[in-house]
């Protein structure tokens, strides 16, 4: 398989070129969507693509040098459209926009929310350096990853806003996702970690040490596993819901690959964690039909 991402065209396209994560992120909202009965519309899909890859382009585009030392296969593949990125961001979130508006206004505004945390991580500001000392969201310790992990834990609102029903059940998703994305950005930073101390952005392997960035995922993987366990003995959440432990079972299981000597960190971080978000919807609608 990791040849194939090398070498297979449609395969670094899907990887690189950032459509395995969007297609990641409908996924989650696809799950969101079976979770309180509904069918996921190709609208609503179509969107949650839209938005997450106008986001990732966005931050692809800003970070080509630093992106060159963490992940050269990827810089290399996007240097031929590194000038392009931002318009395709642009585009993206344009077209986003533009089928927003025709599904509820309370929809379409809520969606301006995705596109100001995109700017703030990517582009950032001189008046955030007076709030947390830094120009970038991402450049704070764990601010990063919070960032990322609160901008995908609106998904589950977003889809309630575009049913116009935002059930209680709905929102209580949005921890376990929080808590998934925790534990994959950490790990993303491991990856990243030279290039993080080089352009001196404070990352949890930079300030703590890989032992103890292991410890905090495992952390996370516990906190959700026992977030679902507790709803379902609640009866809050359905019991099929419990299938979505899974999920962190999936990510120790690529954690402990990592640890192995030789292991290629771009191609676990790039194919495999960022392929678990692709589950979500097929590993719920699973549960939901056994």
């Amino acid at each position: 398989m990791l040849v194939l991402v090398v070498s297979n065209p449609v395969l670094k396209e899907l990887v690189y070129g950032g459509h395995l994560l969007a297609l990641g992120t409908a996924s989650i909202a696809a799950s969101s969507t079976i979770l309180v009965g509904q069918t996921p519309s190709i609208l609503l899909l179509i969107m949650a693509y839209l938005f997450s890859y106008g986001a990732y382009m966005l931050n692809r585009g800003s970070e080509v040098a630093q992106d060159g030392i963490s992940n050269p296969a990827r810089t290399d593949f996007l240097l031929g459209r590194s000038k392009y990125l931002t318009a395709i961001s642009g585009a993206s979130f344009g077209i986003g926009y533009l089928i927003a508006a025709t599904v509820n206004f309370v929809f379409l505004i809520a969606l301006i929310v995705p596109l100001l945390l995109a700017l703030v991580y990517t582009v950032g500001s001189k008046k955030l350096v007076t709030l947390i000392g830094a120009k970038r969201l991402k450049e704070k310790l764990l601010v990063k990853n919070i960032v990322i992990s609160l901008g995908w834990s609106l998904i589950p609102l977003l889809v309630g806003l575009f049913y116009q029903n935002i059930p209680i059940l709905l929102l209580a998703f949005a921890p376990f996702i929080f808590l998934r994305l925790m534990s994959n950005t950490v790990f993303f930073d491991l990856r990243d970690v030279n290039a993080d101390r080089d352009f001196g952005v404070r990352t949890i392997p930079v300030a703590y040490g890989t032992r103890r960035t292991y410890s905090l995922m495992t952390l996370f993987d516990v906190l959700s596993v026992a977030y679902v366990v507790a709803l379902v003995a609640l009866r809050f959440f359905p019991f099929y819901s419990l299938i979505m432990i899974s999920l962190p079972a999936y990510s120790l299981a690529y954690r402990w690959a990592s640890m192995r000597p030789g292991a290629n960190l771009g191609f676990l971080c790039d194919f495999v964690a960022d392929g678990e978000y692709l589950f979500w919807g097929p590993v719920m609608l699973f549960g939901k039909i056994i």
